[in-house]
């Protein structure tokens, strides 16, 4: 339990930082997902004890949420129909994308927060290839999208297929592309991607090498020892090279040109970030003027 005053006020502090993040996005949240996303550095029973004797935040049917933002409570409703209407969608399309070889893991991305999707948003994906088909993954997966009109277009978003964010299996840890010196939109993001498929523990090993294990019995080696038929893997080396070649002919100008020069596109081996609309600097400034509001 909380043994000291000091405790009680830092972790007061935290989940009224949880809260006021998740407010930016009108999401009240359960007190297991408050505990979720403090990383769990504090007992459940913590926090519950705690949230049991905040008079300086709401409470209602399960849900807690900043003061004055009820109307959160029927967004939150809504969106969750949303969400799983959407979310039978993603299933089938990982389905057709673990067809390919070369995809190790499928993530729902831009789901801040359980079942929180919004009505007229597309279905964004985070895919994990094999190393060195990182180009062929993308060619397999959005050309099929393509194939089936599934791709977003200007003015067509709803349920279509987003897939502007691949990674190559050996360089899972993430930190260089998140904002210095802080980025809590990353933070959250990260802890709220949703498993869709999950090929040789690449799963397990993203948690590791973002470290979001925290029991040291569970940390082990599980590097992918898979064996390799060199005459193969030299043919599929030929095919990423022509795969890749082709993609960045036929790329959008403005992509190429925010190229490593924006937070919001990279464009690498190892990692195809293609986000010409960043919002994480728009989210850090509002994010802090709310934790100003809250402390007014």
């Amino acid at each position: 339990m909380i043994t000291t005053l000091g405790q009680e006020i830092d972790l007061k502090r935290k989940i009224k930082e949880v809260l006021a993040f998740f407010d930016l996005f009108d999401y009240p949240l359960t007190p297991l997902e408050i505990w979720h996303y403090l990383d769990k550095k504090f007992s459940f029973k913590e926090v519950l004890f705690l949230l049991d004797n905040m008079n300086d935040v709401c409470k209602e049917q399960g849900l807690i949420f900043l003061s004055g933002r009820n109307s959160i409570i029927n967004v939150r409703k809504k969106r969750y129909n949303y969400t799983k209407r959407k979310l039978k969608k993603a299933k089938h399309f990982s389905f057709l994308f673990s067809l390919c070889p070369f995809v190790q893991l499928i993530l729902l991305g831009n789901s801040l927060g359980s079942y929180n999707l919004r009505d007229g948003s597309d279905i964004d994906f985070v895919i994990i290839s094999k190393p060195r088909r990182l180009w062929l993954t993308r060619l397999y997966c959005a050309g099929l999208a393509a194939i089936l009109n599934s791709r977003p277009k200007k003015g067509d978003k709803r349920d279509k297929i987003c897939l502007s964010f691949y990674i190559s299996s050996d360089s899972l840890n993430l930190d260089n592309l998140q904002l210095k010196p802080e980025d809590p939109y990353f933070f959250y993001w990260l802890r709220s991607l949703v498993v869709l498929y999950n090929k040789n523990k690449t799963y397990e090993r993203f948690l590791q090498d973002n470290k979001l294990f925290f029991n040291d019995k569970i940390r082990f080696d599980l590097k992918n020892k898979e064996k390799k038929n060199l005459l193969v893997y030299k043919f599929f080396n030929i095919l990423e090279d022509l795969a890749k070649n082709f993609q960045l002919l036929i790329m959008a100008a403005e992509l190429k040109m925010a190229a490593n020069n924006s937070v919001g596109v990279v464009i690498n081996n190892k990692v195809l970030k293609l986000y010409l609309r960043d919002n994480r600097q728009e989210y850090l400034e509002k994010y802090g003027n709310k934790l100003q509001q809250i402390s007014a």
